[in-house]
């Protein structure tokens, strides 16, 4: 008995210094940023390093939603923070998080800094550090594997589904950027065979994911990335790309063709319960 309240005292405090840390860590991450005096101009800019699978900048802003959902799951898990012992909430998922909700943050404050000041692949290490650890948080939270209220699927599985999905695709161009500043010859394929390998990954990367965990979510982000793609390369400033714009549009309709399909399979098998299920709270 007294183990057990012991236990419970454990996670309590567990609980409450995860949320605590989830409040306060952003914060300080906004504070770092605003302080630094760099041009962030170009972090949301795929001008600087140019490279075939560049997205055009329209693509950039899915950090609006990315911010806003990430914003709700602040809120949501923070919700019972002032809260008397006796009314506290019950709340598994602050614990599957765990610590990776600050360690994204840090993760992306450091490469924001990096980026905007030409320190490109000290950025890219960084950007795999903000993939790591979105994708533990997404997969400690059993993203689509457990049953959720609407709410929670709502405040945690759009929101981490989204920064999964997007971090992702960042870190792939990331990457090949890295690559584009340091010379890379990718012959004997050369750039378009090279760019095309690339997005044939990203498409494997997405399809899996719908496959495996249904997430039309983290997929749709990817839809997002393919077509932004495409925009850049039909954009009559750009040299002409016919084979990227080609392969792209043909990536973009297999992604809505999975995500629809899949979508209609599993209503009609009766496997869609999400809306049913979101009537608990």
């Amino acid at each position: 008995m007294f183990l057990r309240d012991d236990l419970k005292m454990d996670l309590s405090r567990r609980k409450l210094l995860l949320q605590l840390g989830n409040v306060i860590v952003p914060i300080v991450c906004f504070v770092v940023i605003g302080l630094s005096n760099l041009d962030f101009s170009t972090v949301f800019s795929s001008s600087s390093y140019p490279n075939l699978i560049n997205p055009a900048p329209i693509t950039f802003a899915i950090w609006g939603p990315i911010f806003i959902f990430q914003g709700l799951f602040y809120f949501y898990q923070a919700r019972d923070l002032f809260k008397s012992p006796e009314t506290k909430i019950d709340m598994p998922y602050v614990h599957e998080v765990s610590v990776f909700f600050m360690l994204s943050w840090i993760s992306t404050t450091i490469w924001y800094i990096l980026w905007a000041s030409g320190y490109v692949w000290p950025a890219i290490a960084a950007m795999y550090a903000y993939l790591l650890t979105s994708l533990a948080a997404y997969f400690r939270l059993g993203i689509n594997k457990r049953e959720r209220s609407l709410r929670e699927h709502l405040f945690l599985t759009v929101a981490w589904s989204m920064l999964a999905g997007w971090v992702t695709v960042a870190t792939v161009v990331n990457t090949t950027t890295g690559f584009v500043a340091i010379g890379f010859n990718p012959s004997p394929i050369g750039e378009t065979g090279w760019s095309i390998l690339i997005l044939a990954v990203v498409l494997v990367i997405y399809l899996s994911v719908l496959v495996t965990r249904n997430d039309y979510v983290f997929t749709g982000v990817g839809l997002w990335a393919v077509i932004g793609v495409f925009i850049e390369r039909i954009d009559p400033i750009n040299a002409p790309q016919p084979e990227i714009a080609l392969v792209s549009a043909m990536g973009a309709i297999v992604l809505a063709l999975a995500i629809s399909i899949r979508f209609i399979m599993q209503y009609k098998a009766g496997e869609i319960q999400t809306l049913r299920r979101g009537m608990k709270v």
